[in-house]
């Protein structure tokens, strides 16, 4: 990560060659509702497993970009936890907002791209986020971490779901 540029800021759209970058991290622009329809063309007894398989993706080739972004703030969790909240929302991934604590991390996201785009769920749908977090959190104290989506809010039932409503994660250090 340069200097304190944002990820936005970072970001090359080379379109000539039809990819956006950071440095050597390439993205991909596409609409939240046609990645999360993914999962309403899947039979009901498979999702769960598609929805765990895309987080252990995210927490594996997403910690590639939480390195990345550590190499520029230090070994600071505060520092990490501030530029992964900019660049999830940077990215539409909702805005983050993280408290802390020596063995404990909470994530609360308002306006969970994946939640709102998956409609009504039985399960937490927001895998990617959980994955992310993971990577954040383990990279933060050095060690492995349990994670959960503790609520989303498209699986609510106290509120009807795609109101941009908060979604909950926790993080606990392994022993």
């Amino acid at each position: 990560m340069s200097g304190s540029a944002t990820l936005q800021d970072r970001l090359l759209f080379d379109t000539e060659r039809g990819q956006v970058l950071d440095q050597d991290r390439r993205y991909i622009l596409m609409r939240a509702d046609v990645l999360m329809g993914m999962f309403s063309e899947l039979p009901e007894h498979s999702r769960a497993d598609v929805l765990q398989a895309f987080a252990r993706s995210v927490f594996r080739h997403g910690g590639k970009s939480v390195s990345a972004y550590a190499l520029g703030v230090g070994n600071a969790p505060e520092a990490l936890f501030n530029t992964a909240g900019a660049g999830a929302a940077s990215l539409g991934w909702g805005v983050w907002t993280f408290e802390h604590r020596p063995r404990e991390c909470i994530l609360r996201v308002k306006n969970s791209p994946f939640a709102r785009a998956a409609g009504p769920s039985q399960r937490p749908v927001c895998a990617p986020i959980l994955g992310m977090f993971q990577a954040v959190c383990s990279h933060a104290w050095q060690r492995p971490v349990a994670v959960l989506e503790t609520r989303c809010c498209a699986c609510a039932n106290d509120h009807p779901p795609h109101t941009g409503e908060e979604c909950t994660f926790h993080a606990s250090l392994q022993l």
